[in-house]
């Protein structure tokens, strides 16, 4: 068995915004052979082209629309399987790198690797019906005992799965949080190149049905003099008409920067909820790195990110807060701060961390 090939599977197209596996994979490229493997995603909108000359990338080619069919669907999670245990076979993977709970059943019994399960989201919360999430956490708990290591992206998921899967499961549990790119952009490169009429605040990361598009309208009535700027791709939602809303649809990650140098305020307005809650959100790092004033909705989780961002509990405290981010152009934060968190948060430091937890498996 070959300790340094590592199978990653991951349960977002490799040309999906990118996200915690992207970077993760990357980065753990470094050290291991790192196969990744992924469903191709036919005609999905937002995907970007994205090349990488040093990962081995296997998309995993499966019957088209099959998964909205329970008959294909069953036919599909076959052929993934089938296609992943081949390559962990003909790579001789000593590490088996997970990301969703369904896909334990790549794992055979006869395996003697390292498995592990980086949990990044609280899963079944995603899924109202409840014989659906009854299955998504009954392959869960099979997988978290099964793993060697489970890493969480949150405390509060890390604590959400030893409540709901008992407390044998925490010994074996690591919080490894988000991060960003690591590349630290010049303070003068983040500087506005031209003036703006209206005061922007700008969004981007996927837009789905925890936007708080209310929020946003109800303040567009209120000050004329404001206008929200948004990228990133859309998930089962959709956005509303308005002459102050702009959508710029999905941007390559590297051109993130030219989008938001004129913002004047980013944004993370989320409606909180069982998923939210548990989210750790790439974009806050991201977000202090473009060296720009921040408002968004307040949970527990993110309490950490204070001395950063501007915080609201309702929709009273978000206008209060348009209010004084308007009058007070003066960021929040000072360079050295930015300097220092950023420099302690970056994935690279992230990834040193997994490695770590990997190399005491071998000691």
């Amino acid at each position: 068995m070959s300790k340094n090939d590592m199978v990653y599977v991951m349960n977002v197209d490799w040309n999906w915004i990118k996200q915690r596996p992207h970077f993760i994979a990357e980065l753990l490229n470094d050290k291991f052979e790192v196969h990744v493997m992924y469903q191709h995603r036919y005609r999905r909108k937002g995907l970007q082209q994205r090349i990488n000359s040093t990962l081995d990338i296997k998309p995993i080619y499966v019957i088209p629309r099959g998964d909205r069919y329970k008959f294909l669907s069953e036919i599909n999670k076959k052929i993934k399987c089938s296609t992943i245990r081949k390559r962990i076979k003909k790579t001789n993977a000593g590490i088996i790198y997970l990301t969703f709970p369904d896909q334990f059943d790549v794992i055979s019994d006869d395996y003697k690797g390292t498995v592990i399960y980086d949990c990044m989201d609280n899963h079944p919360a995603f899924v109202k019906d409840r014989k659906q999430k009854n299955k998504i956490i009954d392959s869960e708990q099979t997988l978290v005992h099964r793993a060697d290591f489970i890493f969480t992206s949150s405390e509060h998921l890390k604590w959400e799965l030893i409540d709901r899967y008992g407390n044998d499961i925490e010994g074996k549990i690591y919080l490894v949080r988000n991060g960003y790119s690591g590349n630290i952009i010049e303070k003068e490169k983040t500087k506005p190149t031209t003036s703006n009429n209206l005061y922007i605040f700008t969004y981007f990361g996927t837009i789905s049905s925890w936007f708080n598009f209310d929020y946003i309208l109800r303040s567009l009535k209120e000050f004329p003099d404001i206008k929200y700027e948004l990228f990133g791709p859309l998930a089962d939602t959709h956005i509303p008409k308005h002459e102050r809303i702009h959508y710029y649809g999905t941007v390559e990650h590297d051109k993130l920067l030219d989008c938001v140098r004129n913002s004047d305020c980013l944004i993370m307005p989320f409606i909180i909820n069982d998923i939210i809650e548990s989210v750790d959100p790439v974009k806050l790092y991201e977000y202090i790195n473009f060296n720009k004033n921040i408002l968004t909705s307040y949970y527990e989780e993110i309490d950490r990110f204070d001395p950063f961002v501007y915080f609201y509990n309702s929709y009273d405290e978000f206008r209060k807060q348009i209010d004084l981010l308007k009058s007070n152009r003066k960021l929040k934060y000072s360079e050295s701060e930015r300097y220092s968190f950023l420099k302690e948060n970056s994935w690279g430091s992230r990834v040193n961390c997994i490695n770590t937890i990997i190399d005491q498996k071998r000691i």
